[in-house]
């Protein structure tokens, strides 16, 4: 399995690299002012739709899955590595992304304490698994083709998901105007990873029953 997990990232290291180009041109649009500070994580939510639909394109055209569903690992270990593969993209992007903010703001280049960078890269690496929970059975099933305009659709629900959630949070929070209980406010964060994570383990399961009956 992890043979397959090494062949997504060499597949994709040239879209990886254009990536960290992308962090590193709007961490400067960020510090000149261009952007909010809290643009920065939500590369990890783009990131965790793009690298999915891309890899299983890639796979389509080289119509890898008849081959790797006759390796050792199998169609179960097919289903794994990719869940895998998504997994440490989304950790390690988080964790670059994360370390980028801090550094940025104890060095006075951008205005975000590192208790919001924290919870805004945690947030969003929550809304990035949940993305990629709902996608990756979607993909499995279709392909990448057919799967494309039902991707878009979904991170556009997604993504408005949780702005809308971001604004009740202003809204109800502090100075918003409505009372916000404390015991809500603790446990929106456990909440929402256990729904993420939660999702993640549950779309898993649900992309091995799609795949073990998946025609090749």
């Amino acid at each position: 399995m992890m043979g397959l997990v090494y062949k997504d990232f060499l597949v994709m290291r040239k879209q990886l690299s254009y990536y960290l180009i992308f962090v590193v041109l709007y961490a400067g649009l960020t510090v000149a002012g261009v952007f909010t500070p809290f643009i920065l994580p939500g590369i990890v939510v783009l990131v965790g739709m793009m690298l999915p639909m891309s890899s299983v394109g890639y796979d389509d055209q080289a119509r890898w899955d008849k081959y790797a569903a006759a390796t050792p690992a199998g169609r179960a270990g097919m289903v794994a590595a990719r869940y895998l593969s998504a997994l440490i993209v989304l950790v390690a992007g988080s964790a670059l992304i994360l370390v980028l903010m801090l550094v940025l703001g104890l060095t006075g280049l951008i205005d975000s304490p590192p208790v919001e960078s924290i919870a805004a890269v945690l947030a969003c690496l929550c809304v990035a698994l949940v993305f990629d929970a709902v996608i990756l059975p979607i993909l499995i099933k279709f392909g990448a083709e057919k799967s494309r305009i039902i991707s878009i659709i979904i991170f556009v629900t997604v993504f408005g998901g949780a702005m809308l959630i971001t604004q009740l949070a202003k809204n109800l929070g502090p100075g918003g105007g409505v009372a916000f209980p404390a015991w809500l406010a603790a446990a929106l964060p456990v909440v929402l990873a256990l729904v993420s994570v939660g999702g993640f383990v549950i779309s898993y399961f649900i992309s091995l029953g799609i795949y073990g009956k998946k025609e090749l």
